[in-house]
């Protein structure tokens, strides 16, 4: 395929993808939407690392490289994200359901990530933001044994005719999620079915100064990523 040929399809990708969101749009769906441009996908602490985490997983084999060009090219039409599972809409050549679980870590491994973290981690609001000790970092950025899944953890599906077990189409819903994560940094513990107190031993333990941290937590998060929680 030469290079104006390659430009033509992808051009046409985009309108299809366009296309299609109006039309689910005029008939009411409510969708929600992730894009990417740049040369870099994501901007903040967790999504960059997240977009690591998905070149380690290159490494391992998985066929991810042409879900960046879904993504880049608007095919990601909705998204939703649920404890341990993405749900998304994705367009291709038709319009495709994908959806991509992630397992959660066992006792053991959370344990182990409770321990090396305990007493180094001041808030909620610096986990979010990765404002954390270079040591600290790695052990949660580990590939084999910190926050993010391997590749024999990822379990995907789509309605797409591709008989791989990774598609481009839900290639592009792992990459649409680091994208999320540079706003949402939140939905990584949602995905993992983690909860991050865990992971913050200090952690006010009285129902009532739990809630009021909470509350704390959830307006500097909206102040800091510009999102709201309810």
């Amino acid at each position: 395929m030469n290079d104006e040929s390659g430009q033509w399809k992808r051009a046409d990708l985009r309108e299809r993808a366009e296309a299609k969101a109006a039309e689910l749009a005029a008939e009411g769906v409510e969708l929600h939407p992730v894009a990417a441009s740049g040369r870099n996908l994501a901007r903040n602490f967790w999504g960059r690392e997240w977009m690591k985490s998905l070149g380690a997983c290159e490494v391992y084999g998985m066929r991810l490289a042409p879900g960046r060009t879904y993504l880049r090219y608007s095919c990601v039409l909705d998204m939703k994200v649920s404890p341990g599972r993405i749900d998304a809409l994705v367009m291709g050549e038709h319009l495709y359901e994908a959806s991509v679980e992630a397992a959660t870590p066992d006792e053991e491994s959370l344990e182990r990530l409770r321990a090396q973290c305990a007493g180094h981690i001041g808030s909620w609001i610096d986990l979010l933001k990765g404002n954390l000790s270079p040591e600290l970092l790695r052990i949660l950025c580990d590939p084999e044994s910190g926050l993010f899944p391997r590749p024999e953890e990822w379990r995907f599906s789509c309605s797409c005719p591709d008989w791989a077990d990774l598609c481009k189409h839900a290639a592009a819903v792992l990459y649409a999620f680091g994208v999320m994560l540079d706003d949402q940094p939140e939905l990584l513990f949602m995905l993992r079915g983690i909860d991050a107190s865990i992971l913050i031993p200090d952690a006010p333990e009285p129902a009532s100064g739990r809630e009021d941290a909470l509350d704390r937590d959830a307006g500097s998060l909206s102040d800091m990523f510009g999102i709201r929680l309810d």
